[in-house]
């Protein structure tokens, strides 16, 4: 199984209960794949996840990490040691880009790099002031992230005309208006600002 994410996780799950010798092939350091990186603490606690990554490992399943399909581990290889079926569970892990003017400035970040560099442990530094652009799950987890991470004052900006246009789930736009972060709809921003190579403005 190529990746630990929810559907190798739940594969290896499945297979190993009926009888299958299940390994999952995980290129990051830990396994979890966005479930760990991709989510933050606060709705998914690491310490419940891993509980639940260790149920899967005792049902016979082996995860093996920093293990990354590629230049060193092939499907061929895999066939090789003696592999019969190799399910890819790679998932949609790239942050959609906005192909704006601005968008590689030091200072912007995607939505799902942030979150990942994050849940590593990488340095992530924000301003006081942070501004996140879209109306899904994923900006209400970056503008919640920041906010943890000492930023003062949050706003979200989207193309969507209302907060029940937005595509975020009700319960996480209510956390993050409870939370402080400002939450302004029918904006849709052309370019963002810059000065000496960072981030000014939108």
């Amino acid at each position: 199984v190529i990746v630990s994410g929810p559907a190798g996780l739940t594969a290896a799950y499945h297979l190993a209960n009926m009888g299958y010798g299940a390994t999952i092939f995980e290129a990051l350091p830990v396994a979890g794949g966005m479930l760990v990186v991709g989510i933050p603490e606060h709705r998914l606690p690491k310490k419940v996840l891993q509980a639940e990554i260790e149920m899967i490992e005792r049902c016979g399943v082996e995860i093996k990490l920093n293990s990354p399909l590629g230049k060193d581990l092939t499907i061929e290889g895999i066939k090789k040691q003696g592999y019969k079926v190799v399910f890819l569970a790679v998932g949609a892990q790239s942050s959609m880009k906005l192909n704006i003017p601005g968008e590689v400035l030091e200072g912007a970040y995607h939505g799902t790099t942030f979150l990942r560099d994050v849940n590593l442990g990488k340095e992530v530094k924000v301003g006081k002031k942070v501004a996140v652009i879209g109306g899904g799950n994923v900006a209400i987890d970056v503008a919640l992230t920041a906010l943890r991470l000492g930023a003062q004052d949050v706003q979200v900006v989207c193309l969507e005309c209302s907060n029940e246009e937005m595509p975020a789930l009700d319960e996480e736009i209510k956390q993050a208006k409870e939370e402080g972060v400002k939450i302004d709809v029918a904006w849709g921003p052309t370019k963002i600002l810059g000065s000496d190579g960072k981030v000014k403005g939108i």
